[in-house]
């Protein structure tokens, strides 16, 4: 579903759908895949509640609709394989109604484009690619447990009926992917792949929703599947979640960076579907919706509980025998509720040592940054390629590839 289809989701913004790194894709680019949107009305912000918890993404439901009505899901999946570039054209074996969507999807408006060119040169994308470690694992075991903690985010996960239910860990190397390709340097570029893959996973959310209306989802109880409010909070989980994260560890971003960071969240907000009432457009915004998530939101479920110890047993498997037990560790550090939510055991020896430790998380990355700059780019190079080999290590990279879910 998410952030984790990530996800390689979502993922997760920082995530999912969050940071620029480089100029968005050149004029030439632009008209391969049509013309940029004009700038949108400014828009009134409303928390998202019920009534966004009704809504799903109407335009992107209707193609995953036509798709499967004609049988074409296989073939936008081949499609989705081949279209990786912000400068590569919509493949000509897309179905009309993929290419179409694609095309006037992609593309950034005037003011998203001047938004990515100011974060491509600010303080925050700087931070982001000096630390993306730190961003792995507060990803890992902020966003995605306390995603599972709300039982119509896990639900959605489980209903979707794909490999992410039983291998979780597909989902968490997808979003891990998908982060990079927000926060590397060229991301944004003709040559990179951020709107792209963005757009592909509102797809992929659709698809997702699609499968779950099929296989029993009860919309009358719980709304619609991987609805507005979901997609709201999903990415506030791996943006706004993640400054109060590194509060607890000592690191305080500046206003600048915090504004940046919210600038980059929607647009990648927009680009995957969410409605620009729903889209935060404040840390004040953000914080809302984590409020009202941990407040409303948030209980245990089955399908939770069992797709967060998924995710501490494939640890376990792919990584090296007592993983999940530092995973475990890690979500209760982070929030404790959300641990007791999911029935993760306290371990009070590994806890207080993980919490010891947890200080540090952001400061190696960030101390290189600002007392030796001239060593931050090769430092940051360093750590993506080493957080880059940890997940071909857990999962093939073959499972890279953002696929919909069909059936």
């Amino acid at each position: 579903m998410t952030r984790f289809v990530t996800r390689r989701t979502t993922l997760a913004a920082l995530a999912a759908g969050v940071a620029a790194a480089g100029l968005p894709a050149s004029a030439a680019a632009q008209a391969k895949h049509g013309s940029s949107p004009a700038a949108a009305p400014e828009t009134t912000w409303v928390l998202p509640t019920d009534q966004a918890a009704l809504e799903g993404d109407p335009e992107a439901d209707a193609v995953i609709d036509q798709l499967v009505r004609a049988d074409q899901m296989t073939v936008a999946n081949q499609v989705f394989h081949v279209w990786t570039r912000n400068d590569q054209p919509v493949p000509a074996a897309a179905p009309p109604v993929l290419r179409d969507f694609l095309q006037r999807n992609v593309v950034l408006s005037v003011e998203e484009q001047a938004a990515v060119d100011r974060v491509a040169h600010g303080e925050t994308i700087k931070l982001l690619q000096s630390n993306m470690e730190a961003l792995t694992v507060t990803e890992a075991f902020g966003g995605l447990f306390a995603a599972l903690a709300d039982p119509l985010l896990a639900k959605s996960v489980w209903y979707a009926k794909y490999d992410l239910v039983m291998d979780i860990g597909r989902r968490f190397s997808r979003t891990m992917n998908t982060l990079w390709d927000m926060t590397g340097h060229n991301g944004w570029d003709p040559s990179g792949n951020a709107p792209v893959t963005l757009v592909k996973l509102r797809l992929v959310h659709a698809a997702a929703r699609h499968m779950g209306l099929a296989h029993g989802w009860d919309r009358v109880r719980n709304g619609m599947p991987i609805s507005q409010r979901l997609e709201v909070e999903e990415l506030m989980y791996v943006g706004a979640y993640n400054v109060q994260l590194a509060a607890k560890y000592g690191f305080h971003p500046t206003r600048r960076q915090i504004d940046e960071l919210m600038t980059m969240v929607r647009v990648g907000g927009r680009l995957l579907g969410i409605e620009d009432k729903y889209n935060p457009q404040t840390i004040e915004q953000a914080n809302q919706v984590l409020t009202d998530a941990a407040a409303n939101h948030r209980a245990s479920s089955d399908e939770g509980i069992k797709l967060a110890h998924n995710m501490l047993d494939w640890m376990d498997r792919k990584i090296f025998p007592g993983a999940g037990a530092i995973g475990a560790s890690m979500v209760r550090m982070m929030d404790t509720h959300v641990a007791d939510v999911l029935e993760i055991r306290t371990n009070p020896p590994l806890d207080a040592s993980i919490a010891t430790l947890a200080p540090y998380l952001y400061r190696p990355a960030y101390e290189v940054q600002q007392k030796f700059p001239l060593l931050a780019q090769t430092h940051a190079q360093m750590f993506k390629i080493a957080s880059q080999m940890v997940a071909w290590y857990a999962v093939d990279f073959r499972d890279y590839d953002l696929q919909m879910p069909t059936g």
